[in-house]
């Protein structure tokens, strides 16, 4: 997995390569829909970040399910990401929405999706090639890198950064330590990621899932202002030895939310819980968000390292499927 890590962010200089290849539309997108699961649909909380950043007013729906919540319509832009490309959520979704049209764009490894690419007679990139063991969670910096360049062409979203550039600055970022520090800090209490609300959908609900499959263990995330009302009354101080709080505010974020951050945490310290504070730390929002979650990653790995488990595998998911 170290290596994985390490590499990860050269798959934003792939996904820059690869979106270059695709043709022109022939009309502009007014909104878009993201057919995903698990890892290959991470890039959809950062997509959202992104249009909460801009303002934007176009439509966003990340489809975690074989349903659609509604139609696309001709001018909607889809995207079906399956890193193996035989998720059946996305297949039987992609079938059911093809039907109303769109602009698609189909992204896998192989499998039947690019098959379904083909019959259909719609755009289809390969994930490069990786490593037998790997992982569609590890494959995040690729799918939102399509899903950020697409975005941008089709003028939905406007460029906040460019991320040849942030690659190149990922690569040569050393967090291992950073990570192990983290995970030292955590110990064997169940970690609780908090964000402010822009950050929560592509950060601190990744973080929790890196915890839940690179690490094996529970983890919760939310978002300040919100827990603030409800979530927060349930870390009465007799738990407080099960639980520690990741709380990453963002330095330019409302000035509210961060004295939100500062009087949580002092708070659930009167109560006796370990509380970490680690600022969003970049140029941009993109920058900020996986800066952060290159550190999930070697935090999450750390914390597999001392529970002596496998990072990369999961046998419990496997377990499901053969059930299926």
């Amino acid at each position: 997995m170290e290596q994985f890590i390490q590499e990860g962010p050269r798959q934003l200089l792939e996904a820059v390569a690869a979106v270059k290849q695709l043709p022109p539309l022939s009309s502009s997108p007014v909104d878009a829909m993201l057919l995903g699961m698990g890892g290959s649909a991470l890039g959809g909380g950062l997509v959202e970040m992104l249009r909460m950043k801009q303002g934007a007013a176009w439509r966003w729906q990340v489809v975690r399910d074989y349903r659609l919540p509604f139609a696309p319509h001709p001018d909607t832009r889809v995207f079906a990401l399956s890193y193996s490309g035989n998720t059946e959520e996305v297949l039987e979704a992609l079938s059911n929405a093809h039907r109303s049209g769109g602009h698609y764009l189909t992204v896998s490894c192989g499998g039947q999706l690019q098959q379904v690419a083909v019959e259909l007679q719609i755009p289809w990139l390969e994930v490069p090639p990786k490593p037998a063991d790997f992982q569609p969670r590890f494959a995040l910096y690729f799918m939102f890198g399509v899903l950020h360049e697409v975005l941008v062409r089709d003028g939905l979203l406007e460029s906040e950064c460019d991320l040849t550039v942030l690659a190149n600055q990922l690569l040569a970022a050393d967090l291992s330590a950073a990570g192990k520090r983290v995970a030292d800090f955590l110990g064997d209490r169940i970690p609780v990621i908090y964000t402010d609300t822009m950050y929560a959908a592509g950060v601190a609900r990744t973080w929790r899932i890196k915890f839940n499959e690179n690490s094996k263990i529970p983890a919760l995330a939310g978002a300040l202002p919100e827990i603030n009302h409800n979530e927060l009354i349930a870390f009465a101080p007799e738990f407080a030895d099960r639980f520690a709080f990741l709380l990453l505010p963002d330095p330019d974020g409302h000035p509210k939310i961060a004295n939100r951050f500062e009087l949580f945490g002092r708070l659930m310290e009167q109560y006796g819980y370990p509380v970490m504070t680690m600022p969003l730390a970049g140029h941009d929002c993109v920058d900020k968000a996986l800066t952060s979650l290159l550190l999930a990653d070697w935090v999450s790995f750390h914390v597999a390292q001392g529970r002596g488990v496998d990072p990369v595998s999961i046998p419990a998911i496997q377990d499901f499927k053969s059930l299926l």
